[in-house]
């Protein structure tokens, strides 16, 4: 069998690292982890690490998610903070109880050669993210109506409003780390990763660590204090909320949907929407923080 890593090196089954270039490659379908977990697919790929559905052999059939934690560093000091992220994230995910957030199980610390892996096992969602069911109606010419989108922040709002009053900026709010969920059609939070918990101040090696996407949110969605200056405030995740909103009614990514030379987005233009609506969302997307709604309650009412 011939596993590849993400630059497309062909590697013979049995590595664990890429023998051109060193990186992890994915656990083979079948392999069990801890003894416990066996691997059914690979589901994503990020910045730190991949995502596996996995069967809990303990718990008869049940799946679940293996989130694999293995960013690609070198240094001691790098790998020290990064398993610091990884514990951060466990603990964040273990004070969150939400129905619409995925329930965490365990952290996991595991040696597979020589190296030490560190997973997440968490619950799996069934169903596609909002960027899927996005192009899904696009290839059919549509894209989301006003009521659904209306629909989706008045599903989604209470469960921002929970970790808010948790203390947990999520950071990376985007249609992908939004799964509607089959069984209850409810979106579900996906992806707090325990970088969104650190403070700005310890920020130095972050760039170095995961490529800025990962660590600060995705350009278009993330607001200026959170791209420049690495703050995040409640208000921010409200603001990347509203940019989501906004490319689930257009089918426009946000660099299509927003000025940067004139600080201004498409309104009337690509963006065309009730006036209910465009008011709320442009309060949203406030260009300084204390100028948006600061609590999710807020735009509910």
């Amino acid at each position: 069998m011939q596993l590849y890593c993400s630059k497309q090196h062909t590697n013979n089954g049995s590595n664990r690292f890429c023998t051109h270039c060193g990186e992890p490659l994915p656990l083979a379908v079948g392999q069990v982890v801890d003894n416990r977990y066996q691997i059914i697919r690979q589901l994503g790929q990020g910045g730190f690490g991949r995502t596996y559905l996995a069967e809990d052999r303990n718990k008869s059939q049940q799946t679940c998610v293996l989130k694999e934690f293995a960013p690609q560093v070198q240094e001691q000091q790098d790998l020290q903070k990064a398993k610091e992220l990884f514990e951060r994230e466990a603990n964040v995910l273990k004070k969150l109880q939400h129905p619409q957030i995925p329930r965490f199980h365990a952290s996991l610390q595991v040696k597979i050669g020589s190296k030490d892996f560190f997973f997440l096992v968490q619950d799996y969602v069934d169903g596609d993210n909002y960027y899927q069911l996005l192009e899904q109606r696009e290839s059919q010419g549509k894209t989301f109506s006003e009521e659904e989108v209306i629909t989706l922040l008045q599903q989604i709002l209470p469960v921002l409003s929970y970790i808010h009053s948790r203390d947990v900026v999520h950071r990376d709010i985007s249609p992908d780390n939004l799964i509607w969920r089959r069984s209850d059609n409810l979106p579900v939070l996906i992806d707090f990763g325990g970088v969104k918990q650190l403070p700005a101040s310890q920020g130095f090696w972050r760039t170095k660590l995961v490529g800025n996407n990962t660590l600060l949110g995705k350009k278009g969605y993330a607001p200026e204090e959170q791209l420049r200056q690495g703050k995040a405030f409640f208000s921010s995740d409200l603001y990347s909320l509203a940019v989501t909103t906004l490319v689930l009614l257009t089918g426009q990514e946000p660099q299509k949907l927003y000025d940067s030379y004139q600080g201004i987005w498409g309104w009337g233009k690509e963006i065309r929407v009730s006036p209910q609506l465009e008011a709320v969302l442009k309060k949203m997307l406030a260009y300084k923080p204390s100028d948006r709604y600061q609590r999710a309650e807020q735009i509910l009412k």
